[in-house]
């Protein structure tokens, strides 16, 4: 294939992947009736799908979604959380990373 011909691709492309990560965010919407199986493939998929593709990872989805092991966080199930003055910290049970976000919650290296 030419040069050429791969721009006109690289918008179809995007295109379908945009679509696909729709489809595994709805997913990840509602998780508590679908098999775990299916659940954590799904949040490991949208990372990938969301990293190989440049398309980040959704608003709502992003802290529910373990950076480390890529597995879907699930209040009581598989996630701790914990609000102290409106910053919320999610902790993954499984491998131990932690999510922090909140209106006033400052990385150290950002001041």
């Amino acid at each position: 294939m030419s040069r050429r011909g791969r721009g006109r691709n690289a918008k179809a492309r995007k295109a379908r992947a945009i679509t696909s990560r729709n489809h595994l965010e709805n997913l990840l919407k509602e998780p508590w009736g679908k098999p775990e199986l299916s659940v954590n493939s799904a949040a490991n998929d949208i990372m990938n799908l969301s990293k190989k593709h440049r398309l980040g990872l959704p608003d709502g989805r992003r802290s529910w979604i373990c950076r480390s092991c890529k597995l879907a966080l699930r209040p009581g199930v598989n996630a701790s959380v914990r609000v102290r003055g409106k910053i919320w910290r999610i902790t993954c049970l499984s491998c131990g990373g932690t999510n922090r976000r909140g209106p006033s919650y400052h990385r150290g290296d950002d001041k």
